[in-house]
């Protein structure tokens, strides 16, 4: 009888560690895909995609470095500033969010670096690193933040995956940063559709290539 029930144990300690949470599908609409999964702190993990006709990811990378135009595509984002170019795929960036009031806006330094996974596809592996900058008096700084854009050449079409997960900081609720950040990684990949297939941004700036990364603790 020990037996069994130290098998029951086993399997199901097994199974479990097998079967991670799943994800779950937020939103699925013309092209763009949003999932999420929530972690024992209370925050989700969001992963999702939008597929763009007719674009290559040099297209995407010109995107990302034209700062200047970052607000026009990256919900909730005031401003983003390139603060040091360390290689040619590797960057130090500070973003400024905007939140609705009453709860404080959000700051976040991060440390980007592009690499290639194979002849088709390329990633942006992005990680927060808080000490790399003052904190700015009246702004939260986001200090636990890892993610990637992944970019897949299809034939003429681009696939560009994002997943990411962040803790806001601060003493705003987890369901309300949940809710918020959803609905903007939705509105945001329908404006970054918008902005690659128009070409609604400046290739003047000069844009990460593909180096060598280290894996992102």
């Amino acid at each position: 009888m020990r037996f069994c029930l130290w098998m029951g144990l086993a399997w199901l300690s097994i199974s479990t560690w097998a079967n991670p949470i799943e994800w779950q599908t937020y939103k699925q609409q013309d092209d763009i895909t949003v999932s999420y999964k929530k972690h024992e702190t209370g925050i989700i993990e969001i992963n999702a995609s939008v597929l763009v006709k007719n674009a290559k990811a040099s297209d995407f990378m010109a995107l990302l470095s034209d700062t200047d135009n970052a607000a026009n595509w990256l919900e909730n984002v005031k401003s983003v500033t390139l603060m040091e170019r360390l290689s040619p795929s590797e960057t130090l960036v500070y973003t400024h969010f905007n939140s609705p009031w009453p709860v404080s806006d959000r700051d976040l330094v991060s440390y980007s670096c592009y690499h290639a996974l194979d002849e088709h596809k390329t990633e942006l592996q992005i990680k927060s690193q808080p000490y790399a900058k003052a904190e700015v008096a009246g702004l939260v700084r986001i200090k636990d933040l890892t993610a990637y854009w992944r970019l897949e050449q299809q034939q003429s079409n681009l696939l560009v995956s994002h997943q990411a997960y962040a803790d806001p900081s601060g003493s705003i609720p987890h369901w309300l940063s949940n809710k918020v950040s959803l609905k903007s990684v939705y509105k945001t990949l329908q404006a970054l559709r918008e902005q690659l297939t128009n070409n609604q941004f400046s290739r003047a700036n000069t844009r990460s290539i593909p180096g060598t990364c280290q894996p992102l603790n």
